[in-house]
């Protein structure tokens, strides 16, 4: 990284660096690579984004995102989706509240759905939440199990 850096510097010519992330979230290896670099990004999706089809698969969502940046501020985020043609690029969604609320169905029967306005970054996303709740035999109350898709279970709770 060292030489890379020097690099950079001597020649002005921006250098990308592309690391691996670990199941903790955390980039691979010494923390002193995102100390030398100027900008740590992260492009996160897949199956961690919903597209509101309740589905659980494979989005086509990306959400990039800033955990460091030296020249601008790191609370922006931007949301993408994957192009279904040949080229597959990332074509940026301009109004993601609109997109992530595309399949709601406005109609009387729409029990255990829900409307929340999430913060993503400074970003404020619009987003329906659904759950699906039924009584319990034989304890008198809901003391089912709770599953959850998109989110942690611990996030839940709260």
């Amino acid at each position: 990284v060292g030489l890379f850096l020097r690099l950079a510097k001597s020649t002005g010519v921006p250098i990308i660096l592309v690391g691996h992330v670990t199941k903790s979230g955390d980039v691979a290896g010494p923390r002193t690579v995102e100390h030398m670099v100027d900008c740590v990004l992260y492009l996160e999706g897949g199956a961690l984004l919903g597209t509101g089809g309740g589905g659980g698969g494979v989005s086509s969502l990306r959400v990039l995102r800033a955990a460091k940046n030296r020249f601008g501020s790191s609370e922006e985020v931007g949301v993408y989706e994957m192009n279904g043609g040949q080229d597959g690029r990332l074509v940026p969604v301009s109004d993601p509240s609109s997109f992530f609320l595309a399949t709601r169905q406005d109609n009387a029967d729409s029990e255990g759905c829900a409307i929340s306005v999430v913060l993503e970054g400074m970003r404020s996303m619009t987003v329906e939440v659904q759950s699906l709740v039924s009584w319990t035999a034989g304890t008198g109350g809901y003391g089912g199990r709770k599953i959850v898709d998109g989110i942690s279970s611990s996030r839940l709770l709260l």
